[in-house]
Order: structure tokens, then C-alpha cells, then sequence
């Protein structure tokens, strides 16, 4: 299950997801939650914890954006 999805039927803001993380800005919870960076593996287990496994580190890995023809060098 994705992070959003967790956070969603739980109804928690990304501070209060912050809270229970700990170690982790709420900032960093959005950044999680929207999938733009992934996190470190401590954030990443205790996640696990706090969802009682429903949300897994797999489910954390960032969203990896197509390389468009022109940034590729020649």
C-alpha cells in the first residue's frame, strides 16, 4: 500500500504522520507521501512499524521520471 493511501484512510496530516515517524520533518513526510524521494532505511522500518506492515519500504521507492531524448548526450 502506498504511503498516501495509508495516510488517507487513517486521515493524518504530514505532521501527524511526522510525530509518529519521528526523526523525519513533515516536509520530508510529503516528499514520502508524493513519492519524490525515498526514504533512509530507519525511516523506512519505522514506517513499517507505525502502519503494522501495511506500507513496506518497497512501497516507498521514489517514482523514477522518463529521461527525455534531449537530456541524453550525444
Amino acid at each position: 500500500m502506498w504511503l498516501k493511501d495509508w495516510m488517507t484512510r487513517e486521515g493524518l496530516s504530514d505532521a501527524e504522520m511526522a510525530g509518529r515517524i519521528g526523526e523525519i520533518s513533515a516536509e520530508g513526510v510529503r516528499k514520502l507521501r508524493f513519492r519524490t524521494r525515498g526514504p533512509s532505511i530507519r525511516v523506512a522500518a519505522r514506517i513499517e512499524a507505525v502502519t503494522a506492515g501495511a506500507v513496506r519500504a518497497v512501497d516507498l521507492e521514489p517514482v523514477k521520471r522518463p529521461v527525455r531524448a534531449e537530456e541524453v548526450s550525444a
